[in-house]
């Protein structure tokens, strides 16, 4: 619906004709720039639909001060979770994880020459058994890294 004039999109939005000016600095949209003598025009949908943005970005904004309370509770929250052990530094972490993964590499990288004399003579089904076994195997040391500490035997 066209609205002419900004007497009556003020009415039409329950304001005074002086805030239109004001939000039309704002961003309000104006669908027919008018002249001298000539009112400008306006979509209602437009505006309605501008108005209802600019209440929603006003509630989500973040004021300085709720930012500030946010960085405090995010940060009480990183204190109590590494008090209760759920959180560690990386530096811990690290030495068990890359030796699980030198476990697996190691595990890999040792097995073609037993596999491959263990595949002699089997069908297709039977080596990929065999294959899939494996994979799952180190994958499933992988997994559980935290007890793969050290590298395994090789058989």
């Amino acid at each position: 619906m066209r609205v002419i004039g900004q007497d009556k999109i003020a009415e039409m939005m329950g304001v005074a004709p002086k805030t239109i000016v004001e939000w039309q600095e704002a961003g309000f949209p104006v669908a027919v720039q008018g002249g001298r003598g000539v009112p400008n025009e306006y979509d209602a949908a437009a505006c309605i639909r501008w108005l209802v943005d600019r209440e929603v970005r006003k509630v989500q904004a973040e004021s300085p001060k709720d930012r500030l309370h946010r960085l405090q509770a995010d940060d009480m929250e990183l204190r109590l979770a590494e008090k209760r052990a759920q959180l560690v530094p990386a530096a811990a972490i690290e030495p068990a994880m890359k030796a699980a993964v030198v476990a697996a590499r190691e595990r890999i990288r040792s097995e073609p020459a037993r596999i491959a004399v263990a595949m002699e003579g089997k069908d297709r089904a039977e080596r990929e058994t065999q294959l899939r076994d494996l994979f799952d195997e180190v994958l499933g040391k992988l997994a559980d890294w935290q007890q793969s500490q050290q590298p395994e035997a090789v058989e």
